[in-house]
């Protein structure tokens, strides 16, 4: 039932995405091609002379005994009587160096195939071999031209090979140039292959082509929906071309699959709870996981938690938070912030203590503090202590206009009262 729950919701959450491969560049045979490629598969299979195929059995005996050295020191005093006797030898030489010195192996293999005597299946393994040696060696241009070579020699679209020029290009950081060869491995694999995906997202992303990436990791999703990390790509991915709405049910399936594990993604999700207005989720999230110790208890998170439950009206929360904060950083806003939610909820003596101990640590908004005490302490008919905050809010030039307009009307209820200012 899970698994077709995912996939149900992979496909909702990608309904628009087609599963076929565009038509890319690939191996084109003319009739020629084909003509020449079956020629040199039905070659009559050539032998070397006399004294080669002494010293290739005699080195392949040492190699069984794993002599290596012993069987290249062989082969290495053997001279052959024509091109594909030397070239016979040199593949030889070239498959024992591949066990211990690439660069050798490389020398020797690209000896070997340049005249194009081997047979078919000898010439095509050691056009591979090279140039998987060559990528070995971080001789990426090297290895995508010996590769290209295999395709154009055998005729072959081959998924895995497409995957190696891909992968070459995308180590030389040349990303518009994997597009092809991925493509073509997408298409030419016998089934969905992860890696191919990852490839293609990894290029598309380095490209900054934030849609196409998109598209490709809506992809990935319905083609493998048991991924985790697929789906917390396409969350973040959804981010980058600013669709916060579908980041969040990208998000929420992961989520409710158990999929998001690291600080981060619990994040990620909050912060797209509140991107798509709903504080509330936000805050209750990020609550559960500080709690559980999966988030960490420091500023920003405080932060966000007060902030949230503030947006969603639950004044009583933010403003436990805010205390929380102010606690943690002892910082005047922090209290600022905390008195605002206390007064939201009609706790007019707590707001009163929270703004006392904002001024107490800062001055630069004390204006704006002290007419905040007004209005608490008119809540509360209080009016002695709103005069004397009024009378500090008249000596912020920030605030001394409001205050003045206020002072009238706390005398004439003082006067109405009988009270003395």
């Amino acid at each position: 039932m899970k698994k077709l729950s995912l996939l149900t919701s992979a496909l909702m959450v990608a309904a628009a995405v087609s599963f076929t491969v565009p038509a890319m560049a690939q191996v084109t045979l003319t009739d020629a091609d084909r003509a020449r490629i079956e020629e040199r598969k039905s070659r009559k299979t050539q032998l070397p002379g006399e004294r080669v195929g002494r010293g290739v059995t005699k080195a392949f005996e040492l190699y069984n005994e794993e002599k290596v050295d012993e069987a290249l020191q062989v082969l290495l005093e053997i001279r052959g009587g024509n091109d594909f006797d030397n070239a016979f030898l040199a593949r030889f030489i070239g498959n024992l160096y591949a066990q211990k010195d690439p660069k050798q192996a490389i020398k020797y293999l690209e000896q070997a195939t340049k005249p194009d005597v081997l047979s078919f299946a000898d010439q095509a393994s050691s056009l591979k071999l090279v140039a998987d040696l060559q990528s070995m060696e971080n001789m990426h241009r090297e290895a995508i031209k010996n590769y290209e070579s295999w395709l154009r020699f055998t005729g072959e679209n081959d998924a895995d090979v497409y995957l190696r020029i891909a992968n070459a290009y995308y180590q030389l950081q040349d990303y518009q140039k994997v597009l092809v060869p991925i493509d073509n491995a997408i298409r030419y694999a016998r089934e969905p292959n992860k890696q191919h995906y990852m490839l293609k997202m990894g290029a598309l992303y380095e490209s900054k082509n934030y849609p196409k990436t998109v598209e490709t990791v809506e992809t990935m999703v319905q083609l493998f929906p048991e991924e985790r990390q697929f789906w917390v790509y396409l969350g973040n991915f959804y981010t980058l071309v600013e669709n916060y709405e579908k980041s969040l049910s990208a998000l929420q399936i992961a989520y409710n699959n158990g999929y998001l594990e690291s600080e981060s993604e619990l994040k990620l999700i909050g912060q797209m709870y509140a991107n798509n207005n709903i504080p509330y989720k936000a805050a209750t999230l990020y609550e559960k996981y500080v709690k559980s110790g999966k988030i960490k208890k420091d500023r920003t998170m405080l932060t966000a938690i007060a902030s949230n439950f503030q947006a969603a009206r639950e004044f009583g929360k933010a403003a436990q938070y805010y205390g929380e904060l102010a606690a943690l950083t002892n910082e005047a806003d922090a209290y600022r912030r905390q008195g605002f939610a206390y007064m939201s909820i009609q706790r007019y003596n707590d707001a009163i203590k929270a703004f006392e101990a904002s001024l107490a640590r800062e001055s630069s908004n004390a204006g704006r503090v002290h007419m905040s005490m007004v209005d608490a302490y008119l809540s509360q008919g209080k009016l002695r202590e709103a005069f004397a905050a009024l009378q500090q809010a008249k000596r912020d030039s920030a605030t001394a206009r409001q205050a003045n307009s206020y002072e009238g009307y706390i005398k004439e209820k003082a006067r109405v009262k009988g009270i003395t200012l």
